[in-house]
């Protein structure tokens, strides 16, 4: 049955009640109603990550909690909690009538399928108010493949790489004496992702880097040229030397062994340096808008490791989760993998870093402590930050999305915050500014 025939049939009452005053409100009511969460899971296949968390992950904390970080729990439980009315919930009510609403609280977890659209938002436009209005270039480093799981095995890997490609972009820029006295810099954002489509471990940065140059007095000077070789081979050696010294002070003798052991092989293997992709200038005019890059990186950001549309069914029976990928080498043909939910679990909480650990980071001229962009034409102005900041609120945000708004009353009114009917464990002034 059609979503729309099946809401009018069942909230008759409702939907006359809007009727009568106007069609505005009608079309407002009747599109609230076809998105309603009971509505929504009737009238689709589709399956939640918190929805296959809420039912296995108290047997496999039990089974497995030993040997999960603190930051894997709390982030983990805050998502399972998320819009959990009996956790915390705003009351509104219609001054006009007897209707009310009550809407959960967001548990405001990166891990978070539902609250990762805003955060998304958020990190994209923090990201714009940094950017100078010079055209901005999209790079990716890597590490080769047997390197990937020293990562999980010493989390100080994932600062090393950090530091290490910001060295290495700093090194490849081959400047004359008389530069290096000025001290130019480069400005440029860097983002960690760590896993691939496959839900595999894949640690590489995303990197949007300013064509541009700036001295410590702030002259301001193009740049449009990258020495790709020097690149790659500078990121190699500087992070096999970064990581040698991170290994030998905080891993385990065996561990750092085995490092040096696979880094002899790998520097004879990798002649050309590590990968790192960054396209030529003809070659990128789709990364070319400094805004859809700043979304492009945010988007990784502000979600777990695999969308909820690629999770096609979960077995209640045995357990098991089936989903899809898509592989880089062959996009013409999606994979299917069915594991049991405790496996597909697995896969998704070693991506949960630490408290306090940034994925987000600014170097060069764009780091927070840099004075150098100042008084300098930018990307978007004050006020632009300002209306897409606006844009971020909840009403406006559900308004945008699906097309109602969620406090527009049936009768015609607005609906108004009634805080002493409301249920606030922990009182933070972002649940209610963000209603």
């Amino acid at each position: 049955m059609n979503t729309y025939v099946y809401v009018k049939s069942i909230y008759k009452d409702l939907l006359v009640l809007a009727a009568k005053s106007g069609h505005s409100v009608y079309e407002n009511e009747l599109n609230k109603l076809s998105n309603l969460k009971s509505i929504r899971e009737s009238n689709s296949s589709h399956i939640s990550i918190q929805q296959i968390f809420r039912t296995h992950w108290p047997a496999f904390k039990e089974l497995y909690g030993h040997k999960l970080r603190p930051s894997i729990v709390d982030n983990v439980e805050k998502m399972i909690d998320c819009k959990d009315l009996s956790k915390g919930h705003l009351f509104y009510e219609c001054p006009s009538c007897d209707q009310y609403l009550l809407t959960g609280l967001s548990c405001h977890s990166r891990f978070c399928a539902s609250c990762g659209h805003k955060y998304r938002d958020q990190r994209s436009i923090e990201i714009q108010k940094k950017l100078l209005k010079v055209p901005h270039r999209h790079f990716v480093f890597s590490v080769p493949f047997d390197l990937r799981p020293f990562f999980w095995k010493c989390r100080d890997l994932f600062d090393c790489l950090f530091h290490s490609v910001n060295q290495a972009l700093h090194f490849s820029i081959q400047q004359s004496k008389a530069d290096q006295l000025r001290d130019y810099r480069l400005g440029f954002v860097a983002f960690l992702h760590t896993s691939g489509r496959a839900l595999n471990p894949h640690p590489h940065l995303h990197v949007l880097l300013a064509e541009a140059l700036i001295d410590r007095n702030g002259h301001q000077k193009h740049l449009y040229f990258f020495p790709f070789e020097r690149l790659r081979k500078a990121f190699m050696f500087i992070f096999l030397k970064n990581a040698n010294h991170i290994l030998k002070v905080n891993a385990s003798k065996s561990l750092y062994r085995e490092f040096n052991i696979l880094r002899t092989k790998i520097i004879k293997q990798y002649k050309d340096g590590f990968y790192t992709y960054g396209p030529k200038v003809k070659e990128y005019s789709k990364f070319y808008n400094s805004k859809k890059i700043a979304d492009y990186i945010a988007r990784y950001a502000s979600h777990p490791p695999i969308a909820e549309s690629n999770i096609l069914s979960l077995n209640e029976e045995n357990g098991h989760v089936t989903w899809r990928y898509t592989p880089h080498e062959d996009k013409d043909h999606p994979v299917t993998v069915n594991e049991h939910a405790f496996k597909f679990i697995a896969k998704l909480i070693r991506h949960i870093h630490d408290k306090g650990f940034h994925q987000l980071r600014y170097y060069g001229f764009y780091a927070n402590k840099s004075d150098r962009i100042k008084g300098k034409p930018k990307l978007l102005s004050s006020s632009a930050i300002s209306l897409l900041r606006s844009k971020l609120k909840w009403r406006i945000m559900l308004l945008n999305a699906f097309k109602y708004d969620v406090l527009l009353c049936s009768c015609g009114s607005k609906m108004v915050l009634n805080l002493d009917l409301s249920y606030l464990p922990m009182m933070h002034r972002r649940y209610i500014s963000d209603a």
